[in-house]
């Protein structure tokens, strides 16, 4: 799945608040397929969740942000799947 400019933008800017909670899709759930590369987990990922910004763990909204100067979006979700991965 490959995202354009605009379109992360527009997920980017979506205000939390304003969404009804059990709209967002759960995450809290997943179980990734570990046969697959850190790419492939990463797209499983965004298509699951529709939107990498806004979504949900349980009952709790979650509303993911970055610094301008932070590391990448794709880095920073390998990270995330490899702490999984390992159990931390």
């Amino acid at each position: 799945m490959t995202l354009t400019m605009p379109e992360l933008e527009k997920m980017q800017s979506v205000d939390i608040g304003a969404v009804d909670a059990e709209e967002l899709p759960d995450l809290g759930g997943i179980a990734f397929d570990n046969t697959l590369t850190p790419e492939e987990r990463i797209a499983q990922l965004l298509q699951m969740a529709v939107n990498p910004y806004c979504f949900r763990v349980g009952e709790v909204g979650v509303q993911v942000e970055f610094a301008e100067d932070g590391p990448a979006l794709q880095d920073t979700l390998a990270d995330f799947l490899i702490r999984q991965k390992s159990g931390l």
